[in-house]
C-alpha cells in the first residue's frame, strides 16, 4: 500500500453538500486495506455506540479531537478524563448489549440498516 495508516476523514468536508459521513465509507476502505495496515476514523465520534460502529465497520481506533476539546474547556485534564471515562463505560455497556465480548465477535450487519453496509462478518 506504501503508507503506515490511513486515516479516514472528512476534515472540513461537512461544508460541503453531499459529503459522505466518514462512517459510511469505512467499509469500503476497509474492504480496500484488507488489514494490510491500521485505518483510523476520524469524526462523528461522540459516544461509546459510535466507537462500537466503527470498530465493526474496520477501524483499528478512532480519533477524538472535538469531544478532548469540550472536555477539556468545561473541566480541564479532569474533563477529559472523565470524557475518556464515559465513553469507554459507553462502549463497554455496547459491547454487553449486542452480546460481544471481543471485537471479533461484533457482525457489521448489526451496525447499520444501509444494505450497502451489510456484510456478514467483520472485514
Amino acid at each position: 500500500v506504501g503508507a503506515a495508516a490511513i486515516v479516514v476523514s472528512n476534515h472540513g468536508g461537512r461544508q460541503l453538500d453531499s459529503t459522505p459521513a466518514t462512517i459510511d465509507v469505512l467499509p469500503a476502505i476497509a474492504a480496500e486495506v484488507k488489514g494490510e495496515i491500521p485505518i483510523f476514523l476520524d469524526g462523528g465520534i461522540r459516544r461509546g455506540t459510535d466507537v462500537f460502529k466503527a470498530l465493526g465497520l474496520g477501524a483499528n481506533a478512532v480519533m477524538l479531537a472535538r469531544p478532548a476539546v469540550f472536555a477539556l474547556a468545561v473541566g480541564g485534564e479532569q474533563g477529559v478524563s472523565r470524557m475518556l471515562r464515559m465513553l469507554y463505560d459507553e462502549l463497554e455497556c455496547t459491547f454487553r448489549l449486542a452480546g460481544c465480548t471481543k471485537l471479533e465477535e461484533v457482525p457489521s450487519r448489526i451496525l447499520s440498516s444501509n444494505p450497502t453496509l451489510q456484510t456478514e462478518s467483520r472485514v
